[in-house]
């Protein structure tokens, strides 16, 4: 049986792979019709400035997560799964601030373009105040519910013992990560990223070691399991927030926000930032609600399943970084653009990272094929984790062009470009009237294959792609949200 998945896997990785040629020629036929890929040199440079330090800071994130999951993995499948079902709080969570920042950097980014600090001072102002209330609400779920929480994932009474345990002191780093990110990201909007390598690099370090020294009790501290990883990464965030305010309040120097930039209010610009974040914020939040509900889905396949999904993502984010990092930078850029009204020069900029996103895109699949049995020896899982955890990396290896232009056409090129509206609709759409319907009758109701689930539950990446193509190729996700 196990014989037979892993050739059902190795197939649909094939096709995906076939499907990627096919869309390739595609996209260039798309690329034909749109005739104009910029020749600007100083569009390729700054790409890099920003992507660079975007996916240095990606890869700093992917080996916090690398170093969590292994050294939990290390404590066998049942406190993996306990994390990982755990971590959907703070998932939705980190979603709900990248959806608030993003909504807040597509006008600060335009308004950098435009030239204008003092309205960047009252979005980053609001950005902050919004933050803090809505954290608060997260951290009330994880500070008095999470044994709730915990029971509508799992029926595994020590999986859900373990997740309320590190629930019960991960909510504490909640405020840290959200007044760090939304920082970051202001900063990224004006084209400072270097600060983030700095910031998440300490992270790394002290969270690594922290793990060491409290998961298994070294240095003559207590060995506390899933506890101490709690603890751990409670305390890397306080560094993280720490470095990153100090920075944004004593060093800066574009837009020199203070303290009191705080009390600075504006009717005007709130309505501005409703208008464009709030599709943004509503987006990622149902995004978000929708991946908790595929995790629901995986988690009725089995705890072998859920710990093979978990590995996945870690070698995902790791195939990713450059992705996003582009992608990112793409947005910061063509808010830029837009904002000093150069809207040909947008549309340029729009059509080359398409043509790079394809490219990035099969590169990672290959890459993320071809490590496959080099990852799962990091990991202490039964034979049958790890022929569950080989079927879906290599369906999943298919898949990742896809999910490299969905990223760079809905977040770097029509989120950037202020369509916030569109993006959200086709994300909303797609996501919970076809993948997750889709996925829950493959696999609660007809029991499919492992790998055919897989594919099932990332179904609307594609279909995504072909929508936001036309809508790029249209022109009309141009928008000048600044006064």
């Amino acid at each position: 049986m196990k014989k037979l998945l892993y050739t059902l896997g190795m197939n649909y990785a094939m096709i995906e792979y076939a499907n990627c040629r096919r869309i390739y020629f595609w996209i260039m036929k798309i690329g034909g019709e749109l005739k104009v890929i910029t020749r600007d040199r100083n569009f390729y440079k700054l790409i890099l400035a920003i992507a660079l330090p975007i996916a240095c800071q990606n890869l700093i994130t992917f080996a916090v997560s690398m170093a969590d999951s292994v050294m939990i993995g290390r404590l066998g499948e049942i406190p993996l799964s306990a994390v990982s079902l755990a971590n959907q709080l703070f998932f939705i969570f980190m979603i709900f601030i990248f959806g608030l920042g993003s909504g807040g950097n597509i006008l600060i980014a335009q308004y950098w373009g435009k030239g204008d600090t003092q309205a960047i001072h009252k979005i980053i102002s609001i950005m902050y105040k919004a933050g803090v209330i809505f954290t608060l609400l997260f951290m009330l779920i994880g500070a008095v519910f999470p044994q709730t929480f915990m029971s509508a994932f799992s029926k595994d009474a020590q999986v859900v013992a373990l997740g309320t345990q590190y629930l019960q002191i991960i909510f504490i780093s909640f405020i840290f990560f959200a007044l760090t990110n939304i920082t970051i990201n202001v900063l990224r909007s004006v084209q400072t990223v270097k600060i983030s390598l700095v910031v998440y690099s300490v992270s790394l370090a002290v969270n690594i070691f922290l793990n060491w020294v409290l998961i298994f009790g070294n240095l003559g501290a207590p060995a506390m399991g899933v506890r101490g990883a709690a603890i751990a990464t409670t305390i890397a965030r306080l560094c993280e927030f720490l470095i990153a305010i100090g920075f944004m309040l004593f060093v800066e120097k574009k837009i020199q926000f203070k303290i009191k930039c705080l009390l600075k209010t504006d009717s005007l610009l709130l309505k501005d930032f409703v208008i464009v974040g709030g599709p943004v914020l509503l987006n990622e939040l149902i995004w978000a609600l929708g991946s908790t509900a595929l995790a629901f889905i995986v988690a009725k396949l089995g705890t072998e399943v859920v710990a093979a999904t978990s590995i996945n993502n870690v070698v995902w984010q790791f195939v990713a970084i450059f992705i996003m990092g582009v992608g990112h930078a793409g947005a910061v850029i063509i808010g830029n653009t837009i904002g000093a009204a150069e809207y040909i020069k947008a549309q340029e900029y729009a059509n080359t990272l398409i043509m790079g996103a394809v490219i990035l895109g099969l590169a990672g699949g290959l890459v993320m094929f071809g490590i496959r049995p080099y990852v799962l020896m990091l990991y202490k899982i039964s034979d049958t984790t790890r022929a569950i955890t080989m079927q879906i990396i290599a369906v999943s290896s298919g898949i990742l062009v896809f999910q490299s232009l969905a990223f760079t056409l809905m977040i770097g090129i029509l989120r950037g470009g202020g369509d916030t509206r569109f993006v959200l609709i086709t994300d909303v759409i797609f996501l919970w009237l076809v993948a997750i319907p889709l996925g829950y009758i493959a696999a609660v109701v007809f029991k499919l294959p492992i790998p055919v689930v897989f594919i099932i539950l990332k179904c609307d990446e594609a279909i995504k792609v072909i929508v936001s193509l036309f809508r790029v190729k249209s022109g009309k996700w141009i928008k000048n949200v600044t006064r």
